[in-house]
């Protein structure tokens, strides 16, 4: 897959990809930001973007267990910089 094949990222979770389990598929690093392209993180260790793990995107997500363990599915969008709340 070439970054230039690849869309642009409008929002991003506001926290950051560890929070959800996330790690690099590639060193197993979680120095991690999310990628300016959709689906991909950025790895400080790499200094690359990749796809990443799953983490507990991989299964079903347990929302509301989610929101007790202090996740946020909230974004922001990246030009405007408004909050976008997530809604079930």
């Amino acid at each position: 897959m070439k970054l230039l094949e690849l869309k642009k990222r409008e929002t991003y979770l506001i926290q950051y990809p560890q929070a959800y389990g996330i790690e690099c598929d590639i060193c197993g690093g979680v120095n991690l930001h999310w990628s300016e392209y959709d689906h991909l993180i950025w790895c400080y260790g790499c200094e690359k973007d990749t796809k990443g793990t799953g983490g507990i995107f991989d299964g079903p997500v347990p929302v509301q267990l989610c929101k007790i363990m202090g996740m946020s599915f909230d974004r922001v969008n990246i030009v405007t910089g408004e909050l976008i709340k997530f809604k079930l």
